[in-house]
Order: C-alpha cells, then structure tokens, then sequence
C-alpha cells in the first residue's frame, strides 16, 4: 500500500468544470468529467464530503459552518445549487448541523436518510421539521436509490448515535467504467456484513479515529475513553487499518485505489500515526493503493478516478 505524507493535506486545486447544454456543470475541458471524490472537513467540528459524478454531485453529511461549506464548494468547482442531496450518516450535529436546516431549504436539496434520523431530528433539533414539510427530508427505504447517474446503498453501522447510523456505497455509471465509493466515518468496530459493503471499492473513506495509547493516557474523563474505545464508539488506528487490509484482500486485484482516512482526533491522534500503521498492517497487500487522511479544516484529498 502506498501512504500518502502525515503532513496536513494541500489545499486542493478546483475542478475547471464549465456548463453543460441543459445546464449542470458536467464536463471538464473536452473531456467528460471524471469521478470526483473530496473530503471537505473531517473530524468531530464538522464533517462533510463531495462526490461529484457527471451527472449528479452529492454531499455525503454536512455538519460545517454555511460560510465555510460555501467557500469549499466554490473552491473545488461545486455550487450549492448543482447538489442534489445530503446523504446523512447519523445524527450528531457535527454531521448534520443546525446551519445545514437553512442551506438545504435556500438551495432545495434534499436530505436523505433512515427513517429513524429524520424522526429523531424533526423531535430534537429546531427547524428541521421545516425540511419534512417541504418534501426535503425523504427516508431511505433499504432500497438502491439512483441519482442521476449515482445508486446509492445505504447500510448499518455500529455507533452510538440516536436513530440508525449508516453508511453509504454509490456506484456511478455501469460496464467498464463503473466505479464505487464507500463512506464509514462513524463506526465502534467493523463486523463482517459491514465489511462485505467495502469489497470492491475504488475509493474507500474509512473512519481511523484514535491512536489506543493516546486516547488512555488522555485527559478525557474515563467514562467518555470507555465510550469512545467500545464497540459503538470509534474506530482505532489499528482496528482500522485491520479492516483495510482485508478489503484490499478481499477485492479484485488493482480495484482498490485510494483509501481516506477519515474522523481523526485532535486530540488522541495524528495523520502521522494514522498512516503509518496502515501502511505497516496492509504492507502484505498485493498492488498499490494510495492513502490519505483527510483533516479537520483544509479539505482534501481531492481524488479524481
């Protein structure tokens, strides 16, 4: 596997799209746009990721700040109103934030999740009843969703969120030139019919939260190591970079080509760390794939596949 530097991740460059007849920015130069996949914030301030297709671009959460969201989209060649949907993990605020209620009504895009999510946010958290009433707010019913030219999966993961805690596989396109991305950002461990959802990928964001030895000696109190560490808590470097190795293992030599390490602590983690060990565990893993770990407040990698 070949690891990408633990230094914070450059600023990425914008994607020159121009529009498309019929509107859309679709096409990048002569040649038709590629998959675009880019993490704009990762971590507990704020989460939210960009998948841009030819014909769709979905945010994956959006748990920052209207201001910085904005600047980030303009900057990697997304404008609010070209977003589809907001495919929405679980419901703690720094995935789907109180600031995201408004974005969503002024731009119409839509929020997809479980059924339970939308309940529990429409109960708990101002003003997004209004996204409900507006037809906005739709539950995803187990099925394979298309958006434009992207399936969306959804699937459980273990974590300690109110409602149901979900991932997220999107396959853009059909033949040869199909490609996949799995988003896990939030999960305790990694059971075996999670894992099946990440065989396969071209890109996988896959959360590596803590390093085991700093989350302990922290000055966290016990009872939130206890939580973090457990089965539906986060995922360790080491845990982490197990379930890597297996899906690189499990999957079609050479399919697997980037993997973004996402959701690191501040505070009980470091790019470096993340890295290093899963370079060392998926260093048996037959071809190359590149990896990265995505960072609080830069956005990036930017991957085009």
């Amino acid at each position: 596997m070949q690891a990408a530097s633990g230094q914070a991740t450059a600023r990425p460059q914008p994607w020159r799209a121009r529009v498309a007849p019929g509107g859309g920015r679709l096409e990048e130069g002569r040649e038709r746009m590629n998959v675009r996949v880019c993490p704009l914030a990762s971590g507990s301030l704020g989460n939210a990721l960009v998948v841009a297709s030819p014909k769709a671009r979905l945010l994956v959460d959006m748990g920052v700040p209207q201001r910085r969201l904005k600047a980030d989209l303009r900057h990697v060649g997304v404008a609010p109103d070209d977003l589809a949907a907001v495919l929405l993990t679980h419901t703690h605020r720094d995935h789907f934030s109180t600031a995201a209620i408004g974005f969503c009504l002024g731009h119409g895009i839509r929020v997809l999740s479980s059924p339970e999510n939308l309940k529990h946010l429409a109960r708990t958290m101002p003003g997004f009843r209004r996204l409900v009433e507006t037809g906005l707010a739709e539950p995803l019913d187990g099925e394979p969703l298309a958006i434009g030219d992207v399936t969306v999966e959804a699937f459980q993961v273990p974590h300690d969120a109110p409602g149901r805690c979900l991932g997220f596989r999107l396959t853009i396109g059909s033949g040869r030139s199909q490609r996949t991305v799995t988003v896990a950002t939030d999960l305790g461990h990694v059971p075996q019919d999670c894992l099946d959802w990440f065989v396969d990928s071209d890109v996988v964001v896959l959360e590596s939260n803590h390093d085991p030895e700093m989350l302990w000696e922290s000055s966290r109190p016990a009872d939130l190591i206890d939580r973090i560490a457990g089965p539906e808590g986060h995922l360790s470097n080491g845990d982490s970079a197990e379930a890597a190795e297996e899906i690189v293992g499990r999957s079609r030599p050479g399919r697997l080509k980037h993997m973004v390490l996402a959701h690191l602590s501040r505070d009980c983690n470091t790019p470096k760390l993340a890295l290093e060990a899963h370079a060392y565990l998926a260093s048996r893993s037959s071809g190359t794939v590149h990896l990265a770990a995505a960072t609080q407040f830069e956005p990036g990698p930017m991957i085009a596949i």
